[in-house]
């Protein structure tokens, strides 16, 4: 990745675009094949006889630190297709995942999670013969979703799980494509576009909103994909906007950790705060909570790194520049005459409010019920309210009679909705704060390369 392939994919994309409305070079109009074309794309609209899904870990059903077989059938996408009756192949990862999936030990507090199988690598597929449907790459920036191949020789984490998803059965052919390519290359009715996510979550990890890809470059590409996926496929296009990343529990707000050190140490709040250089209104991420033992016991200097925390001015800054990318995203879906799911306002009121299921209120507070243990991914329950987002704003917009996933059953056998871990965990128990072993077994994939 790097800014001259956008800048060729942009200009590529441009160029298509301006084809479709001019002529060729044997001076014949292509208007009509754009009107056909888009003839193709209307008439697609709710059939998912052929469908692919593009995207991120999100897409990918990742969960818990890890892409994992048992868990994978869980994710949004999959449960999806199985209540508009639909097929979906995924690439479905042998135990203990890739990365090794995280595991709770205790709940504390403090958690203990662990890695499970340490020293044991997944063999990869369960089945490196199957082409897949779902597409979605844990760790892709919008930009990888065009111009990233899998390599026949990874040597990266990102890499690696790039290979394990779009690798085969290709490269035994001599083929590398991008989830773009495969997309084209399939010709399907639907095509699940849910992307961005990591362009916004590397602020997170590295505590610095200067690290997510500028509003200009995610204006281009964005419009580079669209703009491909519309004068290529048939498909009609169902894409999902970008969640406010800085409500993750993935962060743990300055207040509460504060408040959980002070209740450890004896030391006053204030004190706190000021070896520390975190204040109420600030987020810490893995990183900061890491340092601040190092820091109480001199072995490292005070305050916490830049790198470990949002300040709160940071926190707007994020929160504004994830606005601005739901913009470009709605402006594009509006142009492609596509249908737009608001993730962003359903996990803003699942923020707010919770999930009641069952008189149980699950929170997006750690171990609240609707993310998993690395923080950033949704639990099973999780992924069945994304779900029921995608249904109720398809059954709405587009007329499609798809039944919703029934969350009852579902939370009755999620190993992480609170009521299933211990009889103490209670709506009215305190909040957790994430081990920061957890945050950190997924910092190869959440998006740092640039």
């Amino acid at each position: 990745m790097n800014s001259r392939s956008v800048l060729l994919h942009s200009s590529l994309a441009a160029a298509l675009a301006l084809s479709f409305a001019g002529c060729n070079n044997n001076g014949s109009s292509t208007s009509k094949e754009l009107a056909d074309l888009q003839a193709q794309q209307a008439k697609n609209i709710g059939n998912f006889s052929n469908t692919v899904f593009l995207g991120d870990s999100l897409t990918a059903g990742f969960q818990s630190g890890s892409l994992l077989d048992t868990t994978q059938v869980h994710g949004w996408a999959p449960v999806l297709a199985a209540q508009a009756g639909f097929n979906i192949i995924q690439p479905l990862i042998a135990y203990p995942g890739a990365p090794n999936v995280l595991q709770l030990e205790s709940l504390g507090p403090p958690p203990v999670i662990t890695q499970v199988e340490p020293t044991v690598t997944t063999k990869g597929r369960d089945n490196f013969a199957t082409q897949v449907t779902d597409l979605a790459v844990p760790g892709a920036l919008l930009n990888d979703v065009m111009n990233t191949l899998p390599l026949v020789n990874p040597s990266t984490p990102q890499q690696q799980i790039t290979q394990l998803v779009l690798g085969f059965p290709g490269l035994g052919y001599g083929q590398a494509n991008s989830q773009a390519t495969f997309a084209i290359k399939a010709q399907p009715t639907t095509i699940f576009l849910w992307i961005g996510n990591n362009d916004a979550l590397v602020a997170d990890e590295t505590g610095m909103p200067s690290s997510m890809t500028s509003v200009a470059n995610f204006t281009s590409q964005y419009q580079a994909l669209i703009t491909e996926l519309t004068t290529m496929t048939p498909a009609h296009l169902v894409i999902a906007n970008i969640p406010d990343v800085t409500k993750v529990p993935y962060l743990t707000p300055a207040a509460l950790v504060l408040g959980e050190v002070s209740a450890e140490t004896g030391l006053p709040i204030a004190v706190l705060s000021q070896i520390l250089g975190i204040v109420p209104g600030d987020l810490v991420n893995p990183t900061g909570t890491a340092e601040i033992p190092l820091i109480l016991t001199g072995q490292q200097k005070g305050p916490i790194d830049d790198a470990g925390f949002l300040s709160a001015a940071e926190v707007v800054t994020v929160q504004t520049q994830v606005t601005a990318f739901n913009q470009v995203i709605a402006s594009q879906a509006k142009a492609a005459n596509a249908t737009l799911v608001d993730i962003n306002a359903l996990f803003n009121q699942a923020f707010a409010n919770g999930v009641t299921i069952n008189g149980y209120t699950g929170t997006s507070s750690f171990l609240g019920g609707i993310f998993a243990l690395d923080g950033i991914h949704p639990t099973n329950v999780g992924y069945a309210v994304v779900a029921n987002t995608f249904i109720d704003t398809m059954n709405t917009a587009i007329s499609t009679k798809i039944p919703d996933v029934p969350l009852g059953p579902v939370a009755a056998t999620d190993p992480y909705w609170p009521p299933n871990l211990a009889a103490e965990v209670a709506p009215s128990a305190r909040p957790r704060i994430m081990p920061a072993n957890a945050g950190k077994h997924i910092s190869s994939i959440l998006g740092t390369k640039q």
